[in-house]
């Protein structure tokens, strides 16, 4: 039974909207603006997304502002498992055929009138994916459905002490509510095949945990304002540091349909199971130039700590048993931890804006970043591979309205994992030993994020014109 413990562990690695692509979990570029500039944001954040690339660029916004910040994202994966030994089948190639998955962020900032200290308040959603997959495809052991979800809130204040120096913090809360399931094969050993579709049950997870505690820091710098010929060169770092998630929940098990198991139950019904694990700390640096306020570039470097993810430790809350299994009886479960073996990622990113008209910005940008898992543990699960991608975007300032548009394409490398090289085996509680390689074959994929966004300066519904 240790491979059940397995198959539970499986879907914390679907956080938010699911089997998100990016930085292990997450697409990058969060918020309409960062988006168009191709994620490139945390020098020149001029809006409440700052509260996430980089808090003390809240102190650059004087006033009272609302912001409604929303995308869309639609994403492609397909998957071409190759034939393994013991299965006399030829696997039909799988996509995902999830809808549109939303981004959204909301925040709110003032000055309450004080010169250089500004305060915030932000929610926001990470960037990812929903998955729903055929519940007898190939890739049934990996995933099936996903439908997670996950939000944040941060309160944040910033302070520009002197002019050409601003310093940001925030106090954030994280919550993730777990919604997943996939195939468990009960090939027994002593009769049919190790993925015959009648010895599948599947497994849905539920898990939550509420409000985790986490933070960001940031600083901003003109190095102009200090030394002349640097005049409009800035630089930004922000961090943020590792959360540790400890989501408990229930499972809901569908037994196979083979006759063999028509006595068999599970004891309790539904078990209680708890799932930690941990986020990875994140560092974003940037270096832009701004010419006055007619453009500005930058770039940015982005490095998170995903190697942190080494195991996902999984335990059952109470003792549970398969009872009545013919020839064997009960038969207690037992959980493991499972390996995951991620590496850091970083990402480059490209991008500014120019400002034509007084009321008309453009954007745009690019980026590379490199994937999270390696090929060993690649499955349609934890489908993070290198990307580069492109984005474009506009604005316009209508009186006290600003409205920005913009639009991401992401590249996703293709990987090509021979049945050989993967370690993503199904998960068989009563017989691991006849388990199926299940993570070779061809993956590709691809997405495209597009948002509007609606800032709203309060002051100037008051101000003389």
């Amino acid at each position: 039974m240790k491979l059940a413990g397995r198959a539970i562990a499986l879907v914390w690695l679907l956080l938010q909207a699911s089997s998100s692509w990016a930085g292990g979990y997450f697409l990058p570029g969060r918020g309409v603006r960062a988006m168009s500039r191709g994620g490139a944001f945390v020098v020149g954040s001029d809006d409440s997304t700052a509260a996430w690339y980089n808090p003390a660029q809240l102190a650059g916004q004087p006033g009272t502002r609302l912001q409604l910040d929303a995308a869309m994202i639609f994403a492609r994966m397909s998957f071409a498992r190759y034939p393994v030994e013991g299965v006399s089948e030829d696997f039909a190639p799988v996509s995902n055929d999830a809808p549109p998955a939303p981004g959204i962020s909301a925040g709110i900032s003032s000055d309450f009138g004080l010169k250089g200290l500004v305060f915030g308040l932000s929610f926001y959603t990470p960037y990812g994916t929903w998955g729903h997959y055929p519940e007898d495809g190939a890739q049934r052991y990996s995933i099936i459905r996903s439908d997670n979800l996950a939000y944040q809130l941060q309160l944040s204040a910033a302070w520009e002490p002197f002019s050409g120096f601003r310093i940001g913090a925030g106090i954030l809360f994280f919550t993730i509510d777990i919604s997943d399931t996939h195939a468990v094969s009960g090939f027994p050993g002593l009769f049919g095949m190790p993925e015959d579709r009648d010895l599948d049950g599947t497994i849905q997870l539920i898990a939550k945990d509420s409000m985790i505690p986490g933070g960001q820091v940031g600083l901003w710098a003109h190095l102009g304002a200090w030394i002349p010929f640097l005049e409009g060169v800035e630089l930004g770092l922000s961090f943020e540091p590792p959360m540790s998630v400890n989501a408990e929940g229930h499972m809901r098990a569908r037994l196979p349909s083979h006759i063999y198991y028509d006595g068999v139950t599970l004891d309790p019904a539904e078990p209680p199971i708890a799932i930690s694990f941990d986020l990875p700390w994140i560092v974003r640096s940037g270096l832009r130039y701004r010419y006055r306020d007619v453009f500005d570039i930058e770039l940015d470097l982005i490095w998170e700590g995903w190697s942190c993810l080494d195991v996902v430790h999984v335990q059952a809350l109470q003792p549970t048993y398969y009872r009545d299994v013919p020839t064997i009886g009960d038969y207690l479960l037992t959980f493991s931890d499972l390996p995951r073996h991620y590496r850091d990622t970083y990402s480059v990113r490209f991008g500014g804006s120019g400002k034509p008209l007084d009321w008309l910005v453009l954007r745009t940008g690019f980026l590379w970043e490199a994937g999270a898992p390696p090929d060993e543990y690649f499955t349609l699960n934890t489908p993070d591979s290198g990307k580069f991608a492109f984005a474009f975007g506009a604005g316009v300032q209508l009186g006290a309205f600003e409205i920005d548009l913009g639009y991401m394409h992401v590249f996703f490398d293709n990987r090509d994992i021979p049945n050989a090289v993967s370690q993503a085996r199904q998960t068989n509680p009563s017989n691991p030993e006849g388990t199926t390689i299940v993570g070779g074959g061809r993956y590709s994929a691809a997405a495209d994020l597009a948002g509007l966004s609606v800032v709203v300066l309060v002051d100037k519904f008051w101000s003389s014109p």
